[in-house]
């Protein structure tokens, strides 16, 4: 059934589409799911349940903040434009296009694909934080959504909208040139940095 939603031809599977790719009647996929609605939610919420391993990998990084940017930014690039019959592009492609289509079907597509996205992002961000790497007024949901965004957009537009063909674009390129932006606008400055790290020459007031 996922694979006959994330077909890129054609019209929007229709309900009677989906039953014969779950090898039932239409009476029997609606006795345990009503609608097509709750069809695609609960496809996108088992695209989110196999996805999880790989998103949780992502919460967190011993990298320094610009290696663990770029490393983030290639995996997210990488994983949407992978050469399988089912890519994260087509799930994001799906999802966008079902919520864009119908309100009714935003929520799930929210919850289940770009929310997860953007939450392991944020957490990472956290640390970097944390860490007194990024500004400290950093917003890291907003920073999430700005590293994201561009890069799902470029993904789609080469792929799902066959971009590749009519106006090619390099992604190792647009990485390159979103990263710096990133860090550009978020990293902490010298001065915040080193103030946030203890000095190995002063002497706590506390130890007096």
């Amino acid at each position: 059934m996922t694979l006959q939603l994330m077909r890129r031809e054609g019209e929007r599977a229709s309900f009677r589409d989906l039953a014969a790719a779950a090898g039932v009647s239409g009476p029997t996929l609606r006795h345990y799911f009503g609608d097509r609605r709750a069809v695609i939610g609960a496809v996108l919420e088992e695209c989110l349940r196999r996805g999880r391993p790989g998103l949780d990998s992502q919460k967190s990084t011993q990298l320094p903040l610009d290696a663990s940017i770029r490393a983030y930014s290639l995996d997210l690039v990488s994983a949407l434009t992978a050469d399988k019959s089912v890519r994260l592009g087509d799930i994001f492609a799906l999802s966008l296009a079902e919520g864009l289509i119908d309100p009714a079907y935003g929520r799930p597509a929210l919850e289940h694909i770009l929310e997860p996205t953007l939450q392991v992002l944020e957490a990472r961000l956290e640390q970097h934080i944390a860490r007194g790497e990024m500004r400290p007024d950093t917003d890291a949901r907003a920073a999430s959504l700005q590293l994201v965004s561009p890069l799902l957009l470029a993904c789609l537009h080469q792929n799902q909208l066959d971009g590749l063909q009519v106006r090619p674009l390099s992604l190792e390129r647009l990485v390159d040139d979103t990263c710096e932006a990133f860090m550009r606008a978020y990293q902490a400055s010298p001065e915040t940095t080193s103030s946030a790290r203890p000095s190995a020459g002063r002497i706590s007031v506390n130890a007096i």
